[in-house]
C-alpha cells in the first residue's frame, strides 16, 4: 500500500490555524508628537524689499543681516536683494 501525502492546502490550513491559535500580540500605539507652535507674528511691522545694481562693484555670493532692523540681503555679483522688516 502507498502511503498518501498530505496536500499543501491542508498544510496552509493547518499553519495558518494554529498561527490563530496562539497568544495574540498587543500593539502599542506610537507616542504622540505634539507639533512646536508657531512663532508669533509681526503684526505692526511693515516689510520693504529694495533691488540695487552696481555697474562696478562686483562681490562674491553672500547673505548678510539688514542693518538696523530685521531681514536679510542677498548679494550675487553686482545685485544686491535686501527684504527688511522695520517697526
Amino acid at each position: 500500500m502507498t502511503a498518501k501525502k498530505p496536500s499543501l492546502q491542508a498544510d496552509l490550513q493547518a499553519d495558518v490555524l494554529a498561527d490563530l491559535a496562539g497568544p495574540a500580540e498587543e500593539v502599542t500605539a506610537p507616542p504622540v508628537v505634539e507639533p512646536t507652535p508657531a512663532p508669533p507674528e509681526l503684526t505692526e511691522a511693515t516689510p520693504a524689499l529694495s533691488l540695487k545694481l552696481t555697474p562696478l562693484k562686483w562681490s562674491r555670493p553672500k547673505v548678510t543681516t539688514v542693518r538696523g532692523g530685521l531681514g536679510k540681503s542677498v548679494a550675487v555679483g553686482p545685485w544686491r536683494v535686501e527684504l527688511s522688516v522695520k517697526e
